[in-house]
């Protein structure tokens, strides 16, 4: 078994140093992914100054750190621990031949990141580059350009970009997650950030209950259910603008606002006289038609990438189960026989696949199982409760919450439950993530 893990991982490097063979900013299409692989060791050198003033480590550094947070959280690779490296980033250069790559391989790094960045007031440029060490080239090179405010930004897509060039799919890491909170107190809020919890934005400040965001198909507005005005109705709110709209509150329960792929529709569940059913409304709020007709509960829709299904959660059988409504028709059927508690269904991008929330042995734990059903995969085990799965938009991440550490928190685990990790920690319950779009 240990000499396959070995084999399997030589072939993947061999793979990978072929691929870089091509010309100056051409991809790797080798891949580190996948069963027997090992993390890619690599070095993120802080950046050099390369403008007249002081940075006193805010640029260099910040840049660097934030690549470093994105590359350790997509489990994907190992970065050396820069007490090791031996080259000082201001007195060395960030091109191909200006640097001595001997001093990074003997640290035992494969990969390189060097780059500089130049200040002028608060316009900011930042070249970064990716080196093969042992094949001494430049796999790629990017220039951006932006506010001094915004350098994790620029982190983020180069970060994005390494990973492009290892698997051949742009990262997930320029993305934000929406969730609630009560760090500010007792209240439940709606909350912005990146992954690495920078730029984290207060939504609400209504001091109430603010429920289920969901985000809009490019990335702007997230949807939220509060209850600010008595009634739990949902509001649509622009992260540009920072306009609030109420965008339906029907008397009773609206919750669970989700978009279609195509912007056009967006699903929810109603409480009409009594019963709670989802329905489709356009994208100015006004009713389309009713999807569920059923005398259970019917909440939590979430729709498949096509947009021509919506997974949903129903007690129709006697217990919350997840299945699976084709819009066409209204014909539903159910997915989810494991288990006497399953809720929170999030369908992946790639299609293929539905997360959700189960309970087993009395406690709450993520599983993914096929759009057909079958047998699910658990995820999460043996520590804490673990609920409310959230797709990352590549389909190869998902975000959660688990009070495995006494409070509630949002957790980031690769789509095979490996490589657990926590992504927040504020003084309050952090519950209901919803994972963006990618951002320009």
């Amino acid at each position: 078994m240990v000499l396959k893990m070995f084999l399997t991982f030589l072939l993947t490097l061999l793979l990978i140093f072929w691929t870089y063979a091509g010309p100056l900013f051409s991809a790797v299409t080798g891949s580190i992914v996948g069963p027997g692989a090992e993390r890619y060791p690599i070095a993120v050198s802080p950046l050099r100054n390369l403008g007249p003033g002081e940075d006193g480590g805010r640029l260099s550094e910040g840049i660097a750190d934030t690549i470093v947070r994105d590359l350790d959280l997509s489990g994907w690779f190992r970065v050396l621990d820069r007490s090791a490296y031996i080259q000082h980033p201001q007195t060395s250069g960030i091109a191909l031949g200006s640097f001595d790559l001997r001093d990074w391989s003997t640290i035992g790094a494969e990969g390189l990141v060097k780059g500089g960045f130049y200040l002028q007031g608060e316009e900011l440029t930042v070249e970064l580059r990716l080196f093969d060490v042992y094949q001494g080239k430049q796999i790629v090179g990017k220039r951006y350009t932006g506010k001094a405010k915004d350098f994790r930004r620029i982190a983020h897509k180069f970060a994005d970009e390494i990973i492009f060039q290892f698997t051949g799919v742009q990262g997930v890491f320029n993305t934000r997650i929406a969730y609630v909170s009560t760090s500010g107190g007792r209240f439940k809020e709606i909350y912005v950030a990146h992954l690495d919890g920078s730029e984290k934005t207060q939504v609400t400040n209504n001091r109430t209950i603010n429920l289920s965001p969901s985000w809009t198909p490019d990335g702007r507005s997230i949807f939220y259910t509060s209850y600010k005005e008595g009634n739990p109705s949902l509001y649509l709110f622009d992260l540009f603008t920072g306009k609030d709209t109420k965008f339906s509150s029907r008397t009773g329960l609206n919750l669970g606002g989700r978009w279609s792929p195509n912007g056009k529709l967006v699903a929810l569940a109603l409480e009409r006289q009594g019963n709670v059913d989802i329905y489709l409304l356009d994208h100015t709020g006004r009713m389309v038609r009713r999807l569920t007709e059923d005398p259970a509960i019917d909440v939590s829709p979430t729709w498949s990438p096509d947009g021509d299904r919506l997974a949903f959660v129903s007690n129709r059988s006697g217990s919350p189960q997840v299945y699976v409504l084709e819009i066409s028709n209204g014909n539903a059927r159910r997915v989810t026989y494991s288990g006497g508690y399953n809720t929170s269904p999030d369908w992946s991008p790639k299609g293929d696949k539905i997360a959700y929330t189960g309970r087993v042995g009395g406690r709450f734990n993520i599983f993914t199982i096929g759009i057909e059903g079958g047998e699910p995969r658990m995820l999460t085990s043996n520590s804490g409760d673990n609920e409310e799965p959230s797709w990352s938009p590549d389909g190869r991440f998902i975000v959660f919450t688990s009070n495995r550490k006494g409070r509630y928190h949002i957790y980031l685990m690769q789509a095979d439950g490996e490589n657990q990790q926590r992504l927040t920690a504020s003084g309050g319950d952090d519950t209901n993530p919803s994972w963006s779009p990618r951002l320009e």
